[in-house]
């Protein structure tokens, strides 16, 4: 009985040793915890995330995260990289404006020297947008700072901009005087105002700008139908009370404009829906002169 006793021990012994042994070997030796003579620990101490990753930043595998900090970016990047069809040129001066904040789709591109706040360069056309912003209760507070910058840009850039801009922050509730002044001097030097009350509208206005600029004007221009039944249906929509229902109706029967106006009155009453003071009207277009446009 002692022998087999004796040998149950021995293997108990063998397998904490090889326990032992298999965790020492994923444990760092260089930081296990010293045990002291009197000491019962004997356990080591694993190392944490911060210590194994410490020195992550020191290898050559390392990249940086990306920031999408605008004055960030600026800053890392080079003019020759930005792309110029959404890069917004702004003076170092408006460092900390906050409408910067919101211009989440355009990237700006922070210049010393730059006399407008901000600069809308079209490298398709060669041209130049210039922009000035302006609140209203700075604009109490310095009178003259609007006429100031103006000045400065008719005077001392050389840069031929095609469209001039001036946006204005409306941050406080009386704020028709001031705006008649602000008015009087964007209108007498051929500046565009255009108002926001916003920070984000703002924003949004610059980045529109920036957006659109290569856009052809056909867009904001009328289109002009060139079918018969459209140029009709906008002649004869102009007379009083003739509507959509009543051109249809005078076409389908008519056929073309010249027999449509050289038919009586008694032809042009058979028509449903035609009455008499729609009949009157009628007439009475076509009887006047034509004006040659």
């Amino acid at each position: 009985m002692d022998e087999d006793t004796d040998i149950a021990n021995n293997i108990n012994g063998e397998e904490k040793s090889d326990t032992i042994a298999s965790r020492d070997s994923i444990v760092d030796s260089r930081k296990l915890v010293k045990v002291g003579a009197d000491s019962t620990d004997c356990n080591p101490r694993y190392l944490s995330f911060g210590e194994t990753f410490a020195n992550l930043k020191r290898t050559s595998s390392y990249k940086a995260p990306y920031s999408n900090d605008s004055s960030t970016k600026a800053e890392n990047l080079t003019t020759s990289t930005l792309d110029a069809s959404v890069t917004v040129q702004v003076n170092r001066c408006q460092t900390g404006n906050p409408l910067l904040k919101h211009m989440q789709n355009v990237v700006c591109e922070y210049r010393d020297g730059l006399i407008p706040d901000y600069v809308l360069f079209n490298a398709n056309e060669n041209t130049n947008t210039c922009i000035l912003f302006l609140s209203i209760r700075f604009h109490l507070l310095h009178g003259s700072y609007l006429e100031e910058r103006i000045g400065k840009i008719q005077r001392d850039d050389v840069t031929s901009y095609r469209n001039k801009i001036v946006i204005c922050y409306v941050d406080i509730e009386d704020y028709v005087v001031a705006l008649l002044e602000i008015n009087r001097v964007t209108l007498l030097s051929q500046f565009t105002l255009v108002l926001s009350w916003s920070w984000q509208e703002a924003a949004r206005y610059i980045e529109t700008f920036k957006t659109y600029e290569q856009k052809p004007a056909s867009l904001i221009q009328e289109r002009v139908e060139t079918d018969f039944l459209s140029q009709a249906n906008n002649l004869l929509s102009g007379i009083r009370s003739v509507n959509k229902t009543d051109i249809v109706t005078l076409l389908s029967t008519f056929g073309t404009m010249k027999n449509l106006m050289n038919a009586t009155p008694e032809e042009m009453a058979v028509c449903p829906g035609l009455g008499a003071k729609k009949l009157k009207n009628l007439l009475k277009a076509f009887q006047e002169p034509f004006i040659k446009s």
